[in-house]
């Protein structure tokens, strides 16, 4: 049931968010422009779960089941929007050549560079990258357009705006605390938690609760819808980091190796390095953030990860947020819509049990 409601409103988030590109679209006389908006338009639909629109319409529904499904929908794009650009700038930062099996945004200006342009001119990489800055700008600006609707009071939508806002600024804060440990080998379990926190946990929360806020919710469903969704998005993050190295590539669209190669923080690497031996510690300080590391120095950094207890535990500590989850969600009073509130366990669950 819950699959089929999830698959039902991700193909109506689809059909709006292709009408809003449709309107956008309209707005443009300039080829280059219509060629970037091509481009952009193809990376969002390039795959993604939309897990951020679809919480925010299990989230209004659960304090008013009967919310005009259309007007969150149409709200919700401007999570679907701020999170695809906060992942094409990501992809910057990180030099990645790949976003779910394709190339990366800017790869793909890069690429049109060196086809359309002299390279003494124009360097592609350059240009590439600037197009990625650029692309990411733009749909951070085009995501607070979407909020704006006649179909809700305008004090909801407005309050329903600072809560975007406030998200926005905590995903960046976030980015900015991520990057700053890129540098450093060694950081706290409390200190990934605070990072994780906004990165990714900061857009679950925003979800929630503006859908709530355009539903109409009190305060104290709003805090306990909150608490959900913090550590639903932890969760989620945590689980990200364990596919991002132990999963598939196939169904990632992503390499196994990256994480490692560039150093990337997660639970998985601070419980290694915490449960380490002198000689594993040695092996770790090699390889993790060598971008030249070998497939069969990964393969050692892994089994290390497995062999400290650090892959269980990460797992243990997802499951625990997951239980969380349930927690906060049944203590909310006045109490949520049954259905829906089942419909937000199963999708915080979706985020643990996935494999991509």
């Amino acid at each position: 049931m819950f699959l089929t409601e999830y698959n039902r409103i991700m193909k109506k988030v689809e059909k709006a968010l292709k009408q809003f590109l449709e309107e956008k679209s309209k707005e443009l006389d300039n080829p280059f422009l219509s060629h970037f908006y091509n481009e952009i338009e193809k990376f969002l639909f390039s795959g993604g779960k939309r897990i951020r629109p679809i919480l925010m319409l299990l989230s209004s529904a659960a304090i008013n089941p009967n919310i005009d499904e259309d007007g969150i929908i149409r709200a919700s794009l401007s999570l679907e929007l701020l999170h695809n650009a906060s992942l094409i700038h990501d992809d910057i930062m990180d030099n990645a050549e790949t976003r779910r099996g394709v190339a990366a945004f800017h790869k793909t200006f890069e690429n049109y560079s060196k086809m359309n342009y002299d390279d003494e001119i124009q360097n592609p990489e350059d240009f590439g990258v600037a197009m990625g800055i650029l692309g990411g700008d733009f749909l951070y600006n085009v995501a607070y357009n979407a909020i704006h609707i006649n179909v809700f009071p305008p004090e909801k939508v407005l309050q329903a705006s600072l809560e975007f806002n406030k998200g926005f600024f905590k995903v960046v804060r976030g980015v900015i605390i991520e990057t700053d440990f890129m540098g450093k080998l060694l950081i706290s379990e409390k200190e990934y938690m605070e990072m994780v926190a906004g990165k990714t946990a900061a857009l679950f929360e925003v979800a929630t609760k503006m859908g709530a806020i355009l539903a109409g919710a009190q305060d104290s469903q709003l805090e306990g819808l909150e608490n959900f969704a913090k550590s639903a998005g932890i969760a989620f993050q945590i689980v990200d980091d364990i596919i991002g190295t132990f999963g598939d590539a196939k169904k990632t669209g992503k390499p196994t190796d990256s994480d490692l190669k560039e150093g990337k923080k997660t639970l998985l690497l601070i419980k290694t390095l915490e449960n380490a031996d002198k000689y594993q510690k040695d092996l770790l300080t090699k390889i993790v953030g060598n971008r030249d590391s070998n497939p069969e120095e990964v393969e050692q950094v892994k089994n290390i990860m497995v062999e400290t207890g650090a892959l269980d535990y990460s797992r243990s500590q997802a499951k625990i947020l997951f239980e969380d989850c349930v927690k906060y969600l049944n203590n909310i009073n006045p109490p949520l819509d049954e259905k829906y509130k089942n419909f937000l366990i199963e999708i915080a669950k979706m985020g643990i049990q996935r494999e991509k």
